[in-house]
Order: C-alpha cells, then structure tokens, then sequence
C-alpha cells in the first residue's frame, strides 16, 4: 500500500506561483490553500523496488474538501474522502468507514510558528528547477540537521505553486518514497460525478470496528499524566500531539496509541495489556521507510512504529518507562 504519509503531502496545493516566492512562503503558501484547490490526474508511488499507480482527484466547494483515489496497479481499490469522513473500498469487497478529526498532511501542518519551530531540526533550502508531468517546477528541501528524521524535497508547479512531486529523503541523499504526478489539470470546477466510486459499494461489507475516542492535542506537550507508561529522553523536537484510546480507560484487551511528532515526522506508540509472550512482538523490523521497534514492559506491551531512522524508534522505545512501579503487578484502575 502507497505510504499515506507522502500521499497526503499531495493536499498542500498553492495558487501563487512558485518562482516568485523564497522557498518558506512556499510552504506557507501550501498550507493556507491546502484544502481550496481543485485538481485531477495520475499519480505513481515508488518505493524500492515497487511501484504503484493511482487517480487522483481533489475538490472543494462550498467549503467542503472532498477526494477520491482510485488504485489503478494491483486489486481493485478505492479511498472517498468527505472532509473528515473516509470510506476505503478494500480488495474481498470489504468496506471500512473513519471519521478523523482535522486530517492534516505533511505539508498542512505548516504554520508560520512552526516552521520556525523546525527551524531546529530541519534546514530549509532551495534546491532547483526540474520538470515533472512536463512543467516547470521549483525543489524545496528540508533536511534534517541529525540522525532523527529523515528529510523531505517537495517540487512545486512554476504557475500555480502546486506540488507535484514529494520525495521522502533517507541517508546518503538516498531517495527512501516518491510520489510524483505524471499528468494533472486544474480545473475551475469538479462535478459531484467525479467523487462517485467506481466500485459498487453496495456490494461490500462493513469491516466492524469501534471507533476510537481522538483527542488531537494542539500547540506541543500535552498532559498524559493518566497514561500508564511515560517518555523518557525523547529525541530533540519530538512531543505527544495526539492520543487515541479505544472505549474503556483500563487497557485491558484493549490498545492506546500516541502519536509524537516533531512538526513533520510522525511516530505512533501502542500500548497493550495481555498480550501473550508467544505473541508479542520484539526487537527491531524494516519495511522499507519504516520501522518497527517492540518490547514488553512490565505486563504492557509496547510497538513503536514511525516512517523515521532506526536510532527514532530505538530511542523513543528503549525511554518508555513505567509510570508506576506496581504495574508490574496489577493493571490500572478504570475510571469512573
């Protein structure tokens, strides 16, 4: 599946253009218009070795943002998105539905605070013209300043300011994802058709699923006083900025996530009572960009999950501790 991280720096779409800004108004610019835009065209992931094709098509009217994606590579496939509303139409005709609250991309998270924020941990440079789905466009980088995260080149539209190429950049300049338009229009308008799945949906069945109480935590550090495990040394830059817990406060069957981030990456921390020793996942995994670090913690088990360097995962999971020492012992209360 494409990386839904670099997928969604797609979504910071700029109407000025590119050539005629420094390379933060550029990124300023593509987060104040990234819901507004219209546009339409193919789209190619590549990742190693594999490499996916997809439609993309993205609107707004009347101050709602919508968008579909159809995979046009491997099983049939599609993503419909009304605002905060997703439905995936997934391979054995099996139909999932979320509801996330401000779905934000790499480049939506932009603001003119934060961008002096990764001031700290990523350089903002210039990099260049190229050309991409045959237009002129300007490269932007952000590279990181240490071994904690990799770095981001975005390729903006000369016209319009609209990215049409992100790479996710690993080390040694090594190119790690890629998502880039091979054609793409910008219409003045998208008719209601165009947001309509080609599949039937009628004849998928609901993945069942509850839905998971979301607490987005704005502005840094949030309070997790209550959560049963706390960060130790976590690497520069990186702070809780969501917390997702499925119904019940206690744990027990049950998973917490926490999302940190330093302003661009992201890592997800799970947190899990009973799970069985047999079936617990430790030490360190690879997929491509990601890494997967698990380790047991007392009767908790612990994934940490990031589109990051090895030394991110590792640091962030070898500095959760418990937060009570008799956890060990016994699992915490439930709140009333």
């Amino acid at each position: 599946m494409f990386s839904a991280r670099l997928a969604a720096c797609l979504l910071g779409w700029v109407t000025v253009s590119a050539f005629a800004a420094t390379p933060a108004e550029v990124l300023l610019k593509a987060a104040d218009t990234a819901r507004t835009a219209n546009y339409r065209g193919t789209v190619i992931y590549r990742a190693g070795g594999d490499m996916e094709s997809m439609r993309l098509i993205h609107g707004f009217a009347a101050g709602v943002e919508r968008e579909r994606l159809v995979a046009l590579t491997g099983e049939p496939r599609e993503i419909i998105r009304l605002d905060n509303k997703v439905t995936c139409l997934l391979p054995n005709d099996r139909k999932l539905d979320l509801k996330r609250p401000a779905l934000k991309g790499l480049i939506t998270n932009v603001t003119a605070q934060s961008l002096k924020d990764l001031a700290s941990w990523y350089e903002l440079r210039d990099v260049g013209t190229a050309r991409v789905a045959g237009r002129n466009c300007r490269g932007v980088a952000l590279n990181p300043r240490d071994e904690f995260r990799y770095g981001f080149e975005i390729w903006a539209d000369e016209v319009t300011g609209v990215p049409l190429k992100v790479v996710l950049i690993g080390p040694a300049r090594r190119a790690l994802e890629e998502v880039m338009f091979t054609e793409v229009e910008f219409p003045a308008s998208l008719p209601d058709e165009a947001f309509v799945p080609g599949l039937d949906p009628a004849r998928f069945k609901a993945i069942t699923r509850a839905e998971p109480a979301m607490k987005e935590l704005s502005g840094g550090a949030a309070d997790i006083s209550d959560f049963p495990l706390r960060f130790d040394d976590l690497p520069p830059g990186y702070k809780v900025t969501m917390r997702e817990q499925r119904p019940g406060n206690d744990l027990r069957g049950k998973v917490e996530h926490l999302m940190l981030s330093d302003g661009l990456s992201a890592v997800s921390v799970f947190a899990a009572l009973g799970v069985a020793p047999d079936k617990a996942f430790n030490g360190l995994t690879q997929m491509g960009a990601v890494q997967a670090y698990g380790r047991s913690l007392g009767r908790y088990h612990v994934t940490v999950v990031g589109e990051t360097p090895v030394a991110t995962v590792e640091a962030i999971a070898d500095g959760i501790k418990l937060r009570d020492t008799t956890a060990t012992d016994k699992p915490p209360s439930p709140k009333p």
